[in-house]
């Protein structure tokens, strides 16, 4: 240890000696965090490691078996970071930090009540080590933590070959706590103190308590924060772009029976992405990143006279510092779109998150042991899922500049403001189903119960995949093939089917096996030459609303023009024809999901209304009519529904597409296409006040 305080960089030498599994010279990096992780070969007496920044204060970290993980901060820009023991062994690197300031940030936030005592739950031992428990030591526990979920994510994608690259938190240019030994101005972590307008007594009602089985509003906590925000204004007053946010509850307390103020919930509105989590254990996070393996290896018990014991599974200060951050991170998960997963952090295997920054495991409480032996090696750690690492590789926080070449990625411009339609599933016959998407399907995954048990991904071009899928074609077998075996006598006939699109909202189908299931319906029974055949599509809206109006066939060669009825909703639609019989099927239009319909309808009115025609749901005093030129025909929808449908815009082989008609706001964006080769041959669905559900028929002609 000594050594340390007389090493000359010009006679240091033995850089092969020290070995950095993830860090090469001259690597450009996106995370302002970064736990390093090596080891020292020949290190006969070292016993720990120093990084040197020529801006930053030294980092010292342990060597066990010759192993270490090193966290270490990043500044914009050139980064020569030194790593040396002390027995003279060094090398050194150069890195490349650069800001993504252009990815969309999480808004790191700390919740008070109105007449908070700014203080949080604290042990008397802590209390004393850290003079004391208030406001200021709060931000800085929070900016260490932030840190490590930052570097954590990023080695995380690194190791799925994604590259490097980490969500980010919005950061403000002033005096940074994240080191002990001397705080600087630079960039850091902001952390936005929200103040609620309810009380410390309210907020700490038992009935908001999520741990409370009794509760009469366990996720009510979602809604305080959610409104702390709206007051807070600033970032969070903007209901145009959608934002991140995580919130913290500084005043969650232990009763003694519960803990009070405090809710584990990730989810949001379309305006703001939200995850909350309580304080309970932030007694035990450090405050600065030199004491990150101390209070990862902090063995001292936690005593439940004075703070909780999380889920029973917080015995001593590094559990419940390991616990805590995981779980936060795991809220943060859901945020940023992550469903629960089968294992790693959107399970619960964050209670072995220490062991991504720390080399040797302390005596574990709850699980009555040392754990996992030094040096501890990546198949110990807690991970992201896979599905997870996908997710975020197509999440708009996650943008590289390098993605922009890829045209492949299809980057969307904001979190969740989706302005593709769902990716739409057409049952074929067979056992066989097409599944098409305008942007791309880069994700499907096979539900099994609850969780996701198989998967099919696209990853990029640039990453060496086919890219997101435009057209597929898959089969029954194909899928269930995937399933894994002991999954197969309970799920294989029952499996759900979810279908991921990039800048699109997804699409679930719950017993996939069922919908394959296709009744081919006469058509001939409607009006059609004999052997036309129909398959109903999937039905969109709510199924049990309203009442269940049949078929409605519609010979789409001979349709003349649309009257929309519309208001708040789609009411109805009352399609004319021709009095000629067509001769010839109408040309099958080029499907080109990349291409934009840019194309609209003039403002036309239906000049005669005498001819034959079909209705489709009711008439109503508001409609707008759109007349088709000669040639032209429908070759679907975009349809907006939710619990009915919303809206809807006709869509013709000449691209030309209607205004959204009804409430252009409401529900999900789907488009309801028939198959390439395949014609509309009616519609279906259900009418209720207004056009509660509808599908298409489809076929061949």
């Amino acid at each position: 240890m000594a050594g340390f305080g007389t090493l000359n960089r010009q006679k240091m030498g033995g850089s092969d000696a020290i070995e950095l599994f993830n860090l090469q010279d001259q690597t450009q990096l996106v995370s302002p965090c970064l736990t390093v992780h090596g080891t020292c070969k020949n290190a006969t007496g070292a016993r720990m490691i120093q990084v040197l920044h020529p801006q930053l204060p030294r980092l010292s970290y342990p060597l066990n078996e010759s192993g270490f993980k090193a966290t270490i901060i990043l500044t914009p820009g050139e980064n020569r970071l030194t790593f040396a023991t002390d027995t003279n062994k060094s090398k050194t690197v150069t890195c490349y930090y650069t800001p993504l300031l252009q990815d969309p940030p999480i808004h790191l936030c700390l919740l008070v009540a109105k007449d908070s005592p700014l203080e949080f739950d604290s042990p008397k031992v802590q209390r004393d080590k850290e003079g004391g428990n208030g406001l200021d030591l709060a931000v800085k526990k929070l900016r260490v933590g932030a840190r490590l979920m930052q570097a954590y994510t990023n080695e995380q994608m690194m190791r799925a070959g994604f590259g490097n690259r980490t969500f980010r938190f919005l950061e403000e240019f002033t005096w940074d706590t994240t080191f002990q030994q001397r705080s600087e101005m630079r960039n850091t972590v902001k952390i936005h103190i929200l103040r609620s307008d309810k009380s410390t007594k309210e907020i700490r009602d038992a009935n908001l308590a999520q741990q409370n089985p009794n509760a009469s509003d366990a996720g009510g906590l979602f809604g305080v924060a959610m409104d702390a925000l709206q007051k807070y204004g600033g970032p969070f007053a903007d209901r145009v772009k959608p934002v991140q946010a995580a919130v913290m509850f500084l005043d969650t307390h232990w009763d003694g029976n519960l803990i009070t103020a405090h809710a584990a919930l990730g989810g949001g509105t379309d305006e703001v992405k939200l995850a909350i989590f309580g304080s309970h254990a932030l007694f035990a996070w450090p405050p600065h990143l030199e004491q990150l393996v101390e209070y990862f290896t902090d063995e001292t018990r936690t005593s439940k006279k004075e703070v909780a014991n999380d889920c029973d599974e917080c015995g001593t200060h590094w559990e419940a510092f390991t616990l805590t951050l995981g779980a936060f991170l795991h809220e943060i998960g859901h945020s940023l779109g992550c469903p629960h997963e089968e294992s790693g952090v959107m399970l619960r295997d964050y209670t072995t998150l220490n062991r991504s920054f720390v080399t040797r495991e302390a005596f574990s409480i709850r699980t009555n042991s040392y754990g996992a032996k030094s040096p501890i090696y990546p198949k110990e750690e807690c991970t992201w899922h896979r599905l997870d690492l996908v997710r975020f590789l197509y999440h708009p926080s996650f943008t590289l500049p390098q993605d922009y070449l890829d045209p492949s990625f299809l980057r969307p411009g904001e979190i969740d403001k989706f302005t593709e339609p769902k990716p739409s599933i057409y049952a074929l016959g067979d056992d066989l189903c097409r599944i098409t998407s305008r942007t791309g399907v880069y994700l499907i995954e096979i539900v099994c119960g609850d969780l996701t048990k198989a998967y099919i991904e696209y990853l990029p071009v640039s990453l060496g995949g086919p890219g997101p899928q435009h057209d597929l074609t898959l089969s029954l077998s194909e899928l269930r093939s995937l399933i894994p075996p002991n999954e197969m006598p309970e799920h294989g006939n029952s499996f759900g089917l979810k279908l991921l699109s990039v800048n699109a909202p997804g699409l679930e189908i719950g017993k996939f096996p069922d919908f394959l299931k296709v009744t081919f319906i006469p058509m001939d029974q409607y009006g059609f030459p004999r052997g036309v055949q129909g398959v109903k599509s999937q039905l969109l809206g709510n199924p049990s609303g309203g009442q269940d109006v049949g078929i409605v066939p519609i010979d789409i060669r001979r349709v003349t023009a649309v009257r929309i009825y519309h208001g708040g909703a789609l009411d109805g639609m009352r399609f004319y024809f021709s009095s000629q019989t067509e001769s010839a099927n109408p040309p099958v239009p080029p499907r080109n999901y990349l291409g934009k319909l840019v194309k609209s309808f003039k403002a036309t009115s239906i000049d005669n209304t005498s001819g034959k025609n079909v209705l489709f749901g009711y008439e109503t005093g508001s409609y707008t009519d759109a007349v088709l030129e000669e040639g032209e025909y429908i070759t679907g929808f975009n349809v907006r529904c939710g619990g009915w449908i919303d809206a809807l815009q006709i869509v013709t082989n000449e691209g030309r597409v209607t205004k959204m008609l009804g409430n252009e706001g409401g529900g999900g964006l789907i488009e309801l296409r028939p198959p390439e080769g395949q014609y509309i041959l009616g519609l279906y669905g259900n009418v209720g006040q207004w056009v509660d559900a509808m599908g298409i028929i489809y076929g061949r002609l």
